[in-house]
């Protein structure tokens, strides 16, 4: 069996030289790409992930707007805050951490982002305008995967791919994107109860 090793580092390497030069180009004509990300509360896993964001951001030339909220911010608080970047001009992506506190109803803030702004595929809308096959950001980490299959030239329609997970962020996206490349799909998660039964798939 061949082996084929997929250097996601090198990848992303070769991304950012690409985004910094659109970036650029952008910067020449006034336009100076911002994204906002917002922390509510202080998980040490999601500062980490934001850091690396803005980080991000930083090398690439982009602006990067860090807002941070209290573990004690309420629902109405965090979506006066989501309306204030979408209707600020100056803000072209927002980036709402997850998970937010308990208090917060956290699927209702994902989709008071405007749907032009949701650069990490977290609303409804943008879900299904993605699972449609229609304009729409992805779901990053399901996006990053299937970046990588096409860049190393991964055939997948007509495969059969198992998805572990069904979280709206990941599992399901991920199944989704799969699907509309032609694959066959099957979902395994926490309430799977005979995983022997799908090996006849395979």
């Amino acid at each position: 069996m061949n082996v084929k090793i997929l250097d996601g580092k090198s990848l992303a390497l070769d991304t950012e030289e690409s985004i910094t030069k659109q970036v650029t180009e952008l910067n020449e004509k006034g336009i100076v790409p911002t994204l906002a990300t917002i922390l509510v509360g202080q998980d040490p896993a999601s500062e980490t992930y934001v850091k690396m964001k803005r980080n991000t951001c930083a090398r690439v030339g982009m602006k990067s707007i860090a807002v941070e909220m209290s573990d004690t911010t309420t629902t109405e608080e965090l979506l006066n805050k989501i309306n204030d970047l979408n209707n600020d001009e100056n803000v072209h992506g927002i980036l709402l951490q997850h998970p937010v506190p308990s208090q917060i109803d956290e699927r209702q803030c994902f989709d008071a982002i405007d749907l032009s702004k949701d650069v990490d595929g977290v609303t409804c809308l943008g879900f299904g305008n993605m699972s449609m096959g229609l304009p729409a950001f992805g779901s990053c980490t399901p996006a990053g995967i299937m970046r990588l299959l096409e860049h190393y030239q991964i055939e997948i329609q007509g495969k059969n791919a198992v998805v572990v997970g069904r979280s709206p962020i990941l599992g399901k996206p991920m199944a989704m994107m799969l699907l509309n490349k032609n694959a066959t799909v099957t979902i395994c998660h926490s309430r799977t109860q005979h995983i022997e039964d799908f090996k006849q798939i395979f």
